[in-house]
């Protein structure tokens, strides 16, 4: 008599106790046979086999919360009055709390995110700007460049901060 029992799916975060936050990772399947022999003996055979998401070095729901994050730093950031550029601090914030969330390193899509980000914002807010003749690609360039180092610098500082929480001493 031949058993096939579970084949469970878990999240290969699930096993770290100090996980803090967004899952955008990886998935494992463990699959277990047990088969009854002639002699009436179980064996036992275990096999492991990982699959990954898409892509390892990239992930659209990655780029969605970062871009969640980017934005939400942004509006924060736009908060405050009469202070010139603090979407762009907005940035910086919502990518170190990108950094201290995740669970995995997602400098592609955080970069991307705060770049598109910081260039689509200075190109909306000076429209009459470039009604007038400004060079609108020059400003996205600029912004956008910005943007991404502002992005990639604050999560590569969220997730320093959140390695030394998370470090046993």
């Amino acid at each position: 008599m031949a058993e096939r029992t579970e084949e469970r799916t878990r999240d290969a975060n699930a096993n770290s106790g100090s996980d803090l936050g967004v899952d955008v990772g990886t998935t494992e399947s463990v699959e277990t046979d047990v088969a009854v022999g002639e002699s009436g003996g179980a064996e036992p055979s275990v096999t492991e086999t990982s699959t990954k998401d898409s892509g390892s070095y990239f992930s659209l729901r990655a780029l969605l919360f970062a871009f969640g994050a980017v934005g939400g730093g942004m509006v924060l950031g736009g908060l405050i009055p009469l202070v010139p550029f603090t979407e762009l601090v907005g940035i910086l914030l919502g990518g170190f709390v990108y950094g201290l969330l995740a669970s995995e390193r997602r400098y592609v899509e955080l970069g991307l995110a705060g770049g598109v980000s910081g260039g689509a914002t200075a190109v909306l807010s000076l429209l009459p700007q470039l009604a007038a003749g400004l060079n609108g690609t020059k400003l996205f360039a600029i912004a956008g460049g910005v943007g991404l180092v502002l992005a990639l610098v604050g999560h590569y500082f969220g997730r320093d901060l959140r390695s030394g929480l998370t470090k046993d001493l």
